[in-house]
């Protein structure tokens, strides 16, 4: 997951990948529309990097309890974007194309971390 976080992040963060066109439309964004997207990139590299290091260095309970945090912080977080969003018409809460993939990256990342939290 982290991985995969990681070079979309850096996709939306350099703008190969146009994420105020995919969320707005494309001719209903402007430069403060790129902003806050490579902002949000910006807060998700974060994340993701997190989560490829407690994947490689941290082990056993702690490790998944890093994986139950993560999944479940990440899914909260799209419900209160998704809530925020509201009718504004915003392609990444409307189109499940575009949420579906993160949030069952999530929710298996959760159901990992709970499966695997009584191994040492």
């Amino acid at each position: 997951m982290g991985t995969i976080f990681t070079i979309f992040m850096l996709l939306t963060y350099t703008e190969i990948m146009n994420a105020a066109e995919t969320g707005w439309g494309a001719d209903n964004y402007d430069d403060d529309d790129v902003f806050y997207e490579k902002a949000w990139a910006a807060t998700y590299l974060l994340v993701a990097i997190i989560c490829i290091v407690s994947g490689q260095f941290v082990e056993g309970r702690s490790q998944a309890i890093l994986a139950m945090t993560i999944g479940g912080g990440n899914i909260f977080n799209f419900i209160l974007v998704y809530l925020a969003a509201g009718d504004l018409g915003y392609g990444y809460t409307e189109i499940p194309a575009n949420w579906a993939p993160p949030m069952v990256m999530a929710t298996g990342l959760l159901v990992s971390g709970y499966l695997h939290l009584e191994e040492e």
